[in-house]
């Protein structure tokens, strides 16, 4: 009676189990198909710097192609010189230095807008060894690739790209010769860091874009070109643009170039006629004005008694006390147009140039004080130079001057060299030069040069 009641026999199955269980290996894999896609897409959605996601981000029009910024809207950085980039990079494990490459490069195709991470800006002058065009099979496909060794870091390479279109690659080529002296700086410059390499001697080799993308010059010499944000990034080309055989080419071709070139006759003083005639590239494009609706006077900087090794106070700073400066306070005072050399004989670069009293404010050091930041790379805060300095030479856009004092003519005495805005007139050798807090030179960096000399760099920004 239970058979007829349950209708099939102990051994027969029952209709449509076999279904049932069909279904639930497809529900299952449709479960896992899901997921798949899940983490295919965050893969693929957080990871751009890899070859296959960039394509497939691209053809979507999920990524843009990469920005050119304004000074005003840049991301957030931080400026490092070569020796403290290779402190921080040198240290780093193999699997480190991938994720901070991995990372570096993400947030460059993102075009830094979805990251809080702090953008590393590299600044420092750099010595040139050679430049390549940029191929279409390389990571940028049209511009020219420089490479370039650390002046005051020697352990620290550069390869610096300058995108552009194929018009302006003849001039690139032209004007990125061995030799040339290639200033990256903070107040002109916002080149960021894209890749860190390890060498095999111990040099560190750092893959550099400037992301302004604007117009540069040759401080002492003729030729402009301007760069321009590349369309399309090759990803499967891989950074850094110079490998191993077109490195070592450089290293050869800039040893055959120190081996050749003339090194100028030097005289009692030492100065050397290359200190000043060496070319050098930098940014020229203009300062723009802030517009505003009422006059803005900048934070004067404090009168402050100067005391410097052979030198005495300024009369016009007699007998007033001592002041100390205020936090430096950047306003946006008008932008001063430098003299006019009437010869038209200036070529150097150009920089906001302010009234007298009107500098922003910062620190003022004697000649002692600042020879205390040598080695130390670009000040983070404005600190100026002020003393009675004696002009030993001049030149196109520069001129190198000692401490006023017994000592001036001396070989081993700190120099002074001091950059002018171009058009601006140097003053006339073996004259005198006083500055004090109303009309300081503004600090770049001091250097100990390879023979032991104290160099101190510093630019002009006053109007005379």
């Amino acid at each position: 009676m239970s058979d007829d009641f349950y209708g099939f026999d102990d051994g027969e199955a029952p209709k449509g189990g076999g279904s049932l269980f069909l279904w639930t290996i497809f529900i299952l894999l449709l479960v896992g198909l899901a997921f798949g896609c899940w983490l295919g897409s965050f893969y693929i959605f957080g990871h751009p710097e890899r070859p296959g996601p960039y394509r497939f981000l691209k053809k979507l029009g999920k990524i843009e192609s990469p920005q050119r910024f304004e000074v005003t809207a840049a991301p957030q950085g931080e400026f490092l010189s070569a020796r403290k980039l290779f402190d921080r990079y040198s240290r780093m494990t193999p699997l480190e230095l991938d994720e901070e490459n991995a990372q570096l490069l993400r947030i460059y195709i993102k075009n830094y807008r979805e990251t809080k991470r702090v953008v590393t800006y590299v600044t420092g002058r750099f010595l040139l060894f050679d430049a390549y065009p940029l191929k279409k099979t390389d990571f940028f496909s049209s511009g020219v690739v420089a490479l370039a060794q650390s002046v005051d870091y020697p352990q620290v390479m550069i390869e610096h790209l300058y995108p552009s279109g194929t018009r302006n690659i003849p001039i690139l080529q032209s004007m990125l010769q061995t030799g040339l002296e290639i200033k990256i700086e903070k107040t002109l410059d916002l080149s960021v860091l894209l890749h860190v390499e390890r060498l095999l001697d111990g040099h560190m080799q750092f893959t550099v874009v400037p992301i302004l993308y604007g117009a540069y010059t040759m401080k002492q010499g003729a030729g402009t070109f301007a760069l321009d944000p590349p369309s399309e990034l090759l990803i499967e080309a891989g950074l850094p643009v110079i490998k191993a055989v077109a490195f070592d080419a450089g290293l050869k071709k800039f040893a055959e170039y120190r081996r050749t070139q003339s090194i100028g006759k030097i005289d009692p003083r030492g100065e050397n006629p290359s200190d000043l005639e060496a070319p050098a590239l930098v940014r020229v494009d203009p300062v723009k004005s802030v517009a505003v609706s009422s006059p803005v006077r900048a934070t004067p900087l404090p009168t402050v008694p100067l005391v410097a090794t052979g030198s005495r106070p300024s009369t016009r700073d007699e007998g007033r006390p001592p002041v100390t400066s205020p936090p430096s306070v950047d306003l946006p005072p008008p932008t001063i147009v430098a003299q006019r050399d009437p010869k038209g004989t200036g070529s150097g670069g150009s920089w906001r140039m302010y009234e007298r009293g009107k500098a922003p404010a910062g620190r003022l050091l004697t000649t002692a004080e600042a020879l205390e930041w040598v080695d130390r790379g670009e000040p983070n805060q404005r600190i100026y130079l002020g003393g009675e300095f004696l002009v030993t030479a001049t030149s196109q856009g520069r001129a190198i001057m000692r401490v006023r004092g017994p000592r001036s003519e001396a070989a081993d005495a700190p120099r002074i060299f001091v950059d002018y805005p171009a058009g601006a007139l140097p003053p006339a050798e073996n004259s005198f030069a006083v500055r004090d807090s109303s009309r300081p030179l503004q600090i770049r960096s001091v250097q100990r040069g390879t023979n032991g000399q104290l160099n101190i760099y510093a630019m002009e920004i006053m109007q005379p």
